[in-house]
């Protein structure tokens, strides 16, 4: 039962993470200024929460390689976002997003030994892969020749950014106070690049975009969900394993933003999502009845 609930305050964080993200879209936010002091707060939290329950730490060298690694792979992730939204569309974009789950799973189950339950695991996963399809799938409107190469990163580089940090959870972290210091060096590496990326903005426009409070308000609540999200994703993937959380995490965060887009920002719904919303919902189940 305290994996369960574990497993819904994960979700309910990654929640509003999308929100946040949903609104930076709607108020038409400067990306780039807006991840920056995503990260910054990111970074900010991690401090305080260190601060406040480990009276006595110290940066391992252990640390730095991961924490940079899955730090470059957070900002180059999102930069590809970004230009595959623009080049395949964002249903695509999405899709492949989510369906990256595989790869941490695979990892999982073949190299971590997380093989208990496998035909059902294997079957909620199978059904939370098509529900994200069926839900988030949109044929774009033209075919871009040559940009077959961003959807294949889309789906790879999360998928090993997960993986990265489940591997560091498992033969890396060996207390919370490292957990911590982990989550640090990631968004301080991320808040590196991502202030790089807007002078690069900056300097390539020709209408300058200026700093607005909004990007603060609504980066800084950004940041403190990716911070809390990020946290339950170390603390839950040590608990039960990436073969569970993952696919949990994904299809849950995708049902449930796909129903508050249709409630609360009035976006429109097929049959075809509807199925995919009761697959996920299904797959959801399956996965966490192997708990």
């Amino acid at each position: 039962m305290q994996n369960i609930i574990y497993l819904i305050i994960h979700i309910l964080f990654a929640l509003g993470l999308f929100i946040s993200l949903k609104l930076i879209n709607v108020k038409n936010l400067n990306k780039f200024q807006t991840i920056s002091v995503n990260y910054l707060i990111a970074v900010v939290f991690t401090l305080t929460d260190l601060a406040f329950t480990n009276s006595e730490w110290e940066y391992s060298t252990k640390l730095i390689i991961p924490s940079f690694t899955v730090g470059l792979l957070f900002i180059t992730s999102f930069v590809v976002i970004i230009y595959s939204t623009q080049k395949v569309g964002i249903g695509l974009t999405t899709s492949l997003n989510k369906m990256s789950v595989v790869i941490p799973v695979t990892v999982g189950v073949i190299y971590l030994g997380q093989n208990s339950d496998i035909l059902f695991k294997i079957g909620g996963i199978i059904l939370a892969l098509i529900s994200f399809f069926l839900i988030l799938y949109k044929k774009p409107a033209e075919r871009v020749k040559g940009a077959f190469i961003l959807p294949f990163l889309v789906f790879l580089l999360p998928g090993i950014n997960d993986t990265s940090m489940e591997l560091t959870k498992t033969y890396i972290i060996s207390d919370p106070a490292d957990g911590e210091l982990f989550l640090f060096g990631v968004f301080l590496t991320a808040l590196f690049f991502s202030i790089i990326l807007v002078f690069a903005d900056f300097k390539k426009r020709t209408n300058k975009v200026a700093f607005r409070y909004e990007t603060l308000l609504f980066g800084g609540a950004l940041g403190l969900f990716n911070f809390l999200t990020s946290k339950m994703l170390l603390i839950n993937v040590g608990r039960m394993g990436g073969s569970i959380v993952f696919p949990v995490h994904n299809a849950s965060v995708v049902m449930l933003t796909a129903l508050i887009g249709v409630f609360f920002f009035k976006e429109s719904f097929s049959k075809r999502q509807w199925l995919g919303v009761l697959l996920a919902i299904v797959a959801v189940f399956m996965i966490a009845s192997t708990l």
